[in-house]
């Protein structure tokens, strides 16, 4: 089950520090457009930690697919938002007295530097500074929200019986298939001749032949490699003429379904019916996913209530002001 948004995210954040330029003694002046993202109760997150941020979760998510203008203007709005709690939560660490011991920070380093290979790439993202305030905020959301958050058996049990379709599984039905590729508008000859094919491939069967075997030599399907196997089906998944043929199969039984793809000469070997998941199998992963659902809410509503107290700037051109 998904973990909440802002305890994943805030174990990969880098959560705004403080930036002091000092020339001979004096402040530098700061343009504060330029050099920051956003200012909380006058604690800077930088346009640079922002930047690093973007590209963290472009590759997390993203990859090598290219990212439009708007994906990453609207991502950067969103991460600037989980930046400005992240900070908030950081901030009420500190008046909390969160410490954070050498030996905390050493051993964050070690498992930070492990999800990265490139030593030089790892130095120019995180710093010790970085993984204390990270350290921080986590223990004070286990020490404020976490800890103090139960969910009963009881409480579950509601849950698992007022979403019951959640713990369904649907009837299934394993399914292998081999394909003859025909056209819509394909000419009669072709779809005469697909038929023809597999009428000889059922007639093969018949008399024994493997249907694995044969769907290497004939499907057109991507599963020809793999002897025609599909795997389980589920209802709703294929196309209603493959699904009523495929659930309607007698096992080991064979049939030609037409689709939009061609022509399927199809074999069901095994079926599963409709299952309702017993609450015992299910009730430790679903109360935890409860826990986390209400440590979320908790988060959510410290933020908001922070954010209303707090004096937040924000430099980002795109960015517009949420209205609490």
């Amino acid at each position: 089950m998904a973990q909440p948004k802002c305890l994943t995210l805030l174990a990969s954040l880098l959560i705004a520090s403080q930036l002091f330029m000092l020339n001979s003694g004096c402040t530098k002046k700061i343009d504060k457009k330029k050099e920051y993202a956003a200012v909380v109760n006058e604690k800077p997150i930088t346009r640079k930690e922002l930047s690093a941020e973007l590209d963290r979760i472009k590759q997390r998510f993203y990859g090598t697919t290219a990212m439009t203008d708007q994906q990453a203007s609207q991502i950067e709005g969103e991460i600037i938002e989980i930046m400005i709690g992240g900070e908030l939560l950081y901030q009420a660490s500190q008046k909390d007295g969160i410490q954070v011991s050498e030996d905390e920070i050493k051993e964050q380093m070690t498992k930070s530097k492990a999800e990265f290979p490139d030593t030089e790439k790892f130095k120019n993202t995180f710093t010790e500074q970085d993984l204390a305030k990270k350290i921080a905020t986590e223990k004070f959301i286990a020490k404020t929200f976490a800890d103090t958050t139960t969910i009963t058996e009881e409480q579950a049990r509601k849950y698992y019986e007022t979403n019951l379709a959640d713990f369904t599984r649907p009837e299934q039905v394993l399914v292998s298939d081999i394909l003859i590729k025909v056209k819509d508008d394909a000419p009669k000859a072709d779809t005469e001749k697909a038929m023809a094919t597999l009428k000889e491939l059922q007639q093969q069967l018949a008399k024994g032949a493997d249907f694995a075997e044969l769907a290497k030599k004939h499907s057109e399907d991507a599963t020809a490699a793999s002897g025609g196997m599909m795997g389980f089906v589920l209802r709703g998944q294929t196309e209603k003429a493959f699904e009523e043929a495929a659930f309607t199969l007698e096992p080991d039984k064979t049939a030609i379904v037409q689709t939009k793809a061609g022509y399927h000469l199809i074999k069901a070997t095994d079926k599963k019916a409709t299952m309702v998941i017993p609450f015992e199998d299910v009730s430790e992963k679903l109360r935890n996913f409860l826990k986390q659902q209400e440590i979320q809410k908790k988060i959510d509503t410290f933020i908001k209530a922070e954010r209303q107290k707090a004096k937040v700037e924000v430099f980002l051109s795109q960015w517009t002001a949420k209205k609490e």
